[in-house]
């Protein structure tokens, strides 16, 4: 392959892979501001839709901002560190690419595949099943009135009552508990960045640190996951959906969608007949 084949096929990758990310954040445009969720209805007596609305300990802007912080961050440092002394760099177009931007690139573009991924799915799951979170009487006070015996101890479809609350603006938000979506974010951005660190944090003397930083990435999330149902924002039950499928994301993008450049070995094996020269040698007597 020339020079500008390789060129081409690296510029090719780059373009198809924001085109790639360009449509995913799309769809995820879509699945939070345009679909709308499901409306289900309720029983009068559902204790678990009785809590009152809270502030997130955890808001949307600190998930995201830790959650892909943090990643980022620690790719770039073990990149360059890991390979900032190779020497295979590659040129595109007359431009030299140091290996450790191509390693960064790589897994960035991995992790933020992921991301994409797991938040539309997360999406889907919110707006199909349309779950009141369990501040759902508070924010909503359906016009219903529980306390007639027409209305108790049967199903209240969506299309019997309206809300009539003050905070309309969040009206949608509170029937989308299942499943979190602090949750799965959490889950797996910082569980991938655990199993990154596994495998990028290899110099001497970091297995204590990457152990405590892994630890530290898994705390956060769980953490997270646990303020959601402290905050009752979520049922245990939907955080617990979104944890794992948090998890199972992160490992099955690590295990099968990320690529990362490897370093390459500085020594060479000794050829096999100078070992069997050196063999001989050793076991010819001396005279």
């Amino acid at each position: 392959m020339s020079k500008r084949d390789a060129s081409v096929h690296l510029l090719r990758k780059i373009v198809l892979d924001l085109l790639l990310l360009s449509g995913l954040v799309g769809c995820i445009f879509i699945t939070n501001f345009l679909w709308q969720p499901f409306a289900r209805g309720f029983f009068c007596g559902d204790e678990s839709l009785m809590f009152p609305y809270k502030k997130d300990t955890v808001s949307s802007s600190m998930l995201r901002i830790v959650g892909l912080g943090l990643p980022m961050l620690s790719m770039i440092i073990c990149e360059w560190i890991l390979l900032r002394k190779e020497q295979d760099d590659v040129m595109c177009f007359g431009v030299r690419i140091p290996a450790w931007v191509r390693g960064t690139y790589c897994a960035l573009a991995s992790f933020a595949l992921g991301v994409c991924f797991v938040e539309l799915t997360a999406n889907i799951a919110k707006n199909t099943i349309g779950r009141p979170r369990p501040h759902f009487f508070d924010l909503c006070r359906p016009s219903v009135d529980c306390n007639s015996p027409e209305w108790q101890n049967r199903y209240i479809q969506a299309h019997e009552y309206h809300c009539t609350g003050n905070q309309t603006e969040l009206f949608k938000d509170m029937r989308m508990s299942f499943l979190s979506g602090h949750s799965s974010w959490a889950a797996y951005s910082m569980i991938y960045l655990a199993l990154y660190l596994e495998n990028r944090m290899v110099w001497r003397g970091t297995r204590v640190l990457r152990h405590t930083l892994q630890f530290a990435a898994v705390m956060l999330s769980w953490f997270t996951a646990l303020s959601r149902v402290s905050d009752y924002k979520h049922h245990w039950s939907d955080v617990l959906a979104g944890y794992f499928m948090g998890l199972a994301g992160a490992i099955i993008m690590w295990t099968w969608g990320t690529d990362l450049v490897q370093k390459t070995k500085k020594h060479k094996s000794l050829p096999q007949h100078d070992v069997t020269l050196t063999i001989q040698n050793h076991d010819t007597p001396s005279y």
